[in-house]
């Protein structure tokens, strides 16, 4: 059966998670050998599956066993993008939070910018604070919305997990990252693709996790 991105898509728009886990097991059948998944700060695996639109776009992250998250301290941030996420298989915990100017708070706002597949930090606001929101457990079957200017951290309590999001992207919205202590170097961070093997190894446990997903959505 010959894959459609825009099958996916009209699972996230009527939160259909069948039609998703059907579409992504066409999907892996069809463009295997078009997978490569990359490293992201944030310490997860993911590859962009394709666009829907000019402003739409699907990726896939894997949370894997390995910790690889390029800074503990940058783990607060907020996105260019809006997203709707679906867990496809996995346990994880969001976390919101706000910030706000105090003059005697210690925390810095940073913008980052993207090129050529690196992300580099350029200083926004000083004397900032973070004041908790809420936090949400989501498993396996569950979708859930971030908008562009909501800071948040995902945390990955059972580990592998995998998520599928749906991003839509605004006009002119930079991403943020939140950080306790003013940083002594401005960071970057180069978005490295992983090596064939690795990335073959992965690929074997995405479609296994698609399975196992869809196989307990089934069962509740």
């Amino acid at each position: 059966m010959k894959f459609d991105l825009k099958n996916i898509n009209l699972g996230f728009k009527s939160s259909d998670a069948h039609q998703i886990y059907s579409e992504l097991r066409i999907y892996f059948d069809n463009c295997r050998d078009e997978i490569y998944f990359q490293k992201h700060p944030l310490g997860f695996k993911y590859f962009k599956l394709g666009n829907i639109s000019a402003t739409e776009e699907l990726r896939l992250h894997l949370w894997t066993k390995t910790n690889e998250n390029h800074d503990d301290d940058l783990q607060i941030h907020d996105h260019s993008f809006n997203f709707k996420s679906f867990v496809v298989f996995g346990l994880l915990e969001n976390h919101l939070y706000k910030p706000i100017y105090e003059k005697d708070a210690v925390g810095f706002i940073y913008d980052v910018q993207f090129r050529n597949e690196k992300s580099r930090l350029s200083i926004d606001s000083s004397k900032q604070k973070l004041v908790d929101i809420k936090s949400e457990k989501l498993t396996t079957g569950n979708f859930y919305d971030i908008n562009s200017d909501e800071f948040h951290k995902t945390e990955n309590l059972l580990k592998p997990s995998l998520t599928l999001i749906k991003i839509t992207k605004p006009q002119n919205k930079v991403a943020r990252v939140f950080s306790p202590k003013r940083l002594s170097k401005l960071s970057k961070f180069e978005r490295e693709f992983l090596s064939e093997q690795e990335n073959k190894i992965l690929i074997d446990e995405v479609m296994n996790l698609i399975q196992l997903g869809e196989s307990i959505v089934a069962n509740n």
